[in-house]
C-alpha cells in the first residue's frame, strides 16, 4: 500500500510504503501522522477504510449510534464455526496456491529479464552488424543503412569464393571504358602478290647496246658509279680518269625510257607495299578498354590478331624484298617463289567488334551496385556466421516458449485461486445467513461494559430506535443503585471520553455490515496525556486485532501512529522487525517500524530495519532523539533533549546533586530549556561538540561516564 506524499511538502520523500499487515509509526505532534491518515483515506479506494482518531471520529451529533454486533445462538454459531473451519481449510489451499503464484511470478520475471537480455544481444548484433556496413571502407552501403535494413537483408545473405569477393572489389574500383570499333583497312593481298610477281619476273630490253655490260651486276656497278663520280673525277675502282665519253654512253644507256619505267613500276609497288604494311601495323587492340568481364576474351581475340598481323606484315615484307632484288636486276630473267597469302583477319575484327559492342552497352552504374549488393551480402553472411545467429533465435526462442509455458500456468494458478474465492464468498454468504440469526445492537454496550467494569462509574446503555428511526443509540448512565442518572458525554473526563469512543470503535470493527473489501486499520494517537489508568486496556485491544492478521485468518491491515513512546514500547512489545519465528515458534510475517522525525519544517521518514535501531524505553527514546539531533546539526534543539534525559536519570537514580560544580551546564540545560513536552529551545550558541562535551563531564563527574558512553554511542547509531 503506496501513499503518495509529492503534493506535501512536510515530508523529504515522495512516498511512504505500508507494505506489511501491521505498520508502527511513531512520532512527535507536529511531524505529519494526521496527514499521512489524512492520504489513505483519500488515495486508497479498494479497502474499507477505518480510522480512529479519538471520540470526534466516532460520535455523531453528540451521540454513539448503534451497532449490530453477533450474540450467542448455539445451532448458528455452530453452523458458523462449521462454515469458518470450512473457510480456513480453503485459505490454507489458497495460500498455497498464492506460493505457487508467487513462484510463478519470480520464475515469470526471471524469464521476461532472460528474454529481454537475449533480444537486447542479438538486437545489439543488428545493430553493430548494421553500423559496421555502413562504415565499412568499401562504402557497400548507403549512409541511412541501418538495423531493420541489415535484418531485412539477412534472407540475402550469402558466401563468395575468394575470386569472387576480388572480382567485385575490383568493378568498384573502374571508372567507365568506351572501346572502339576497328575498321580493317582495305588491302588486297592477293592484288599486291601478283602485281610484285609480275613485275618481279619481267625484265627490260636495252635500247642501246654497251657489250661491257652484258649483266646485270655489271650493269648495276655501272649505274652505281654514274650516281658516285661526275666528270672528270678519277675512278675509284681503276683510279684512271673518267673520259667524258664514257659519262655520256652511260647516261644514254641509263635513261633510256623502258629503264626509267621499270625502275618507277618497281619503286611505286615498294610503296604501296610500304603503305599496306602501315595500315596494317596501325590496327591495334588494347585490353586495357574494355571492363574486366570481357578482359579473358578479348585478350584471345588480341593473341589472334597479333599473329595474323605478324602474317601480313610478314607477307608484305617478302614482296618488298622481292621488289628490292628486282631493282638490282633489271635486265634478268628470274623466278618468282609463290607465297602463301595471309589471313585478312576479317573474321577475328568483326568478333573483336561485336564484344566492342557489349562492353560500350554496359551500365558500369548497375553493375557497381551490384558488386557492392554481392559484397554486403557476403559480410552479412560472414558475421551471421561468426555470431551463430540461428542458435541465437532458437535460444530466444526456447525461452520466449517457458514464458509462455510459465504465462498459462500462472494464468490456470489464478483461475484456481479465483475458484477458492469465489467459494469463500459463498461460504461467507451462508455464515451472513447465520449470522443475521445472531444479530444484535444491545451487545456493544455490554461488551464495552465489561472491560470497563472496574474501571468507571457509570455504563453504556442501549436506546432502542424510535418509530421511523433506523437505528438506535447509547447514552451514559451512573451507576446508582437506587436512581437511574443519566449523564451527557461532554461531561466526561478527557481520558473517559478516549475510552468509550477508542472501546466503540474496537467493537464497532465486528459489526455486521455488508462490505467484501479486506480493512485497513488506523489507529492516530490512540491514548492521549489522560490516558495512563486505561492504557492497559488499550494496548490489550490492539494486540488482539493483531492475532488474527498474525494468523492469517483475515487480509486486514493495521496501521498505528503515536507520539507516545510508553504507549509504543508496550504496545510492540513481542514483535518482529523481519519475517521469522513469533514466541511460538510459528512462521509469521515480520512488522514495518517507521520514524517520523521534525527537521526544522521538513519530516524526515526513516524505516527501520531492526529492534537495535528502535529504542526500548522512554529514557532510550531522549537518549535516540539526543542522537537524531546531534547527527542532524540541530545544537540549539539538543538542549531539551539533554535536560529531560538528566531530570529521568536522576529522579530514577535519586541523585541529587548532579550538576555539582557544572554551574555553567546546569543554567545551559535548564534556562534554554522550556517544558519537558517542548521540543524546540532558544539559540544558545555552542556547537553540538561543545555541547555533548559539556554533558559528558556532568556525568563523568559522578563517576557515571561508563553510562554516558553507552547510551551515546548507541544513540549516534
Amino acid at each position: 500500500m503506496k501513499i503518495d506524499l509529492s503534493n506535501e511538502k512536510l515530508f523529504d520523500i515522495n512516498e511512504i510504503e505500508l507494505d506489511k499487515p501491521v505498520n508502527f509509526i511513531f512520532g512527535k505532534n507536529g511531524t505529519g501522522k494526521s496527514t499521512i491518515t489524512k492520504l489513505v483515506k483519500e488515495q486508497i479506494t479498494d479497502k474499507d477504510i477505518r480510522i480512529y482518531q479519538g471520540l470526534k471520529s466516532v460520535i455523531a451529533n453528540g451521540r454513539l449510534n448503534s451497532v449490530t454486533l453477533g450474540e450467542e445462538n448455539v445451532s448458528a454459531q455452530r453452523n458458523i464455526e462449521k462454515f469458518e473451519s470450512e473457510i480456513a481449510n480453503f485459505v490454507e489451499e489458497k495460500r498455497g496456491y498464492e506460493e505457487i503464484k508467487q513462484s510463478l511470478t519470480l520464475e515469470k520475471n526471471s524469464l521476461n529479464k532472460e528474454l529481454k537480455a537475449q533480444e537486447n544481444k542479438i538486437n545489439n548484433f543488428f545493430s553493430s552488424s548494421a553500423r559496421e556496413i555502413k562504415n565499412n571502407d568499401l562504402h557497400i552501403a548507403s549512409t541511412s543503412y541501418n538495423q531493420p535494413t541489415f535484418k531485412a537483408e539477412i534472407k540475402y545473405a550469402f558466401r563468395l569464393s575468394v575470386d569472387e569477393r576480388n572480382k567485385c572489389k575490383e568493378y568498384l574500383k573502374i571508372d567507365e571504358k568506351n572501346a572502339s570499333l576497328i575498321k580493317l583497312p582495305e588491302i588486297n593481298f592477293l592484288q599486291i602478290f601478283e602485281d610484285t610477281r609480275d613485275i618481279f619476273v619481267k625484265k627490260v630490253e636495252e635500247e642501246i647496246v654497251v657489250k661491257r655490260l652484258d649483266s646485270d651486276p655489271k650493269i648495276s656497278f655501272a649505274q652505281k658509279g654514274l650516281e658516285l663520280h661526275e666528270r672528270g673525277d678519277v675512278c675509284s675502282f681503276c683510279g684512271s680518269n673518267i673520259p667524258d665519253e664514257t659519262f655520256a654512253e652511260l647516261e644514254t644507256f641509263f635513261s633510256a625510257s623502258k629503264i626509267k619505267e621499270f625502275e618507277v613500276a618497281i619503286n611505286d609497288q615498294i610503296d604501296r607495299i610500304s603503305e599496306a604494311q602501315v595500315l596494317v601495323e596501325k590496327v591495334v587492340i588494347a585490353n586495357e578498354d574494355f571492363y574486366s568481364q570481357f578482359a579473358n576474351e578479348v585478350g584471345e581475340i588480341k593473341k589472334k590478331w597479333d599473329n595474323i598481323k605478324k602474317e601480313q606484315v610478314k607477307f608484305l615484307l617478302s614482296l618488298k624484298e622481292k621488289m628490292i632484288e628486282k631493282s638490282t636486276k633489271l635486265f634478268s630473267t628470274l623466278t618468282f617463289e609463290e607465297l602463301k597469302l595471309p589471313d585478312s583477319g576479317k573474321d577475328i575484327i568483326e568478333r573483336y567488334n561485336k564484344i566492342v559492342e557489349k562492353n560500350n552497352a554496359e551500365d558500369i552504374s548497375r553493375l557497381k551496385k551490384f558488386s557492392k549488393d554481392l559484397l554486403r551480402f557476403d559480410l552479412i553472411d560472414a558475421y551471421v556466421e561468426k555470431f551463430d545467429l540461428a542458435t541465437e533465435k532458437n535460444k530466444l526462442k526456447a525461452i520466449q516458449d517457458k514464458l509462455d509455458e510459465s504465462v498459462r500456468s500462472s494464468e490456470a494458478n489464478d483461475c484456481e485461486i479465483l475458484k477458492i474465492k469465489q467459494t469463500i464468498s459463498s461460504i461467507r454468504e451462508k455464515i451472513s445467513k447465520e449470522v443475521e440469526k445472531t444479530k444484535s445492537e444491545k451487545k456493544l454496550a455490554t461488551n464495552i461494559n465489561k472491560k470497563l467494569e472496574l474501571y468507571v462509574d457509570f455504563q453504556l446503555e442501549h436506546i432502542e430506535p424510535d418509530a421511523g428511526m433506523h437505528q438506535g443509540y447509547y447514552r451514559i448512565k451512573s451507576k446508582s443503585e437506587n436512581i437511574d442518572v443519566y449523564r451527557d458525554i461532554g461531561t466526561l473526563s478527557e481520558g473517559e471520553k478516549n475510552i468509550i469512543g477508542f472501546l466503540y470503535f474496537i467493537e464497532k470493527l465486528d459489526e455486521q455490515i455488508d462490505n467484501p473489501l479486506d480493512k485497513v486499520i488506523i489507529f492516530d494517537d490512540p491514548m492521549d496525556s489522560n490516558d495512563d489508568m486505561m492504557q492497559y486496556i488499550i494496548i490489550t485491544e490492539i494486540q488482539e486485532l493483531m492475532k488474527p492478521i498474525d494468523k492469517n485468518k483475515t487480509n486486514d491491515k493495521l496501521v498505528i501512529m503515536t507520539h507516545n513512546s510508553h504507549f509504543y514500547i508496550n504496545v510492540k512489545y513481542n514483535r518482529l522487525y523481519e519475517d521469522g519465528k513469533d514466541k511460538n515458534g510459528g512462521d509469521r510475517v515480520g512488522d514495518k517500524f517507521i520514524r517520523l522525525q521534525k527537521e526544522s519544517s521538513t519530516t524526515s521518514i526513516k524505516v527501520l530495519e531492526s529492534e537495535g535501531q528502535d529504542f526500548g524505553t522512554s529514557y532510550e527514546l531522549l537518549w535516540k532523539e539526543l542522537g537524531f539531533l546531534y547527527n542532524n546539526g540541530k545544537p540549539d534543539l539538543m538542549l531539551n533533549s539533554i535536560r529531560r534525559i538528566i531530570e529521568t536519570f536522576t529522579k530514577f537514580n535519586r541523585i541529587d546533586n548532579f550538576y555539582q560544580g557544572n554551574r555553567e551546564a546546569q543554567k545551559l540545560f535548564n534556562v534554554n530549556s522550556h517544558s519537558i513536552d517542548d521540543l524546540q529551545s532558544e539559540l544558545n550558541g555552542k556547537g553540538r561538540e561543545q555541547i555533548i562535551a559539556m554533558m559528558k563531564k556532568c556525568f563523568k563527574d559522578v563517576n557515571l561516564e561508563k553510562h554516558f558512553n553507552s547510551h551515546w554511542k548507541a544513540a549516534k547509531k
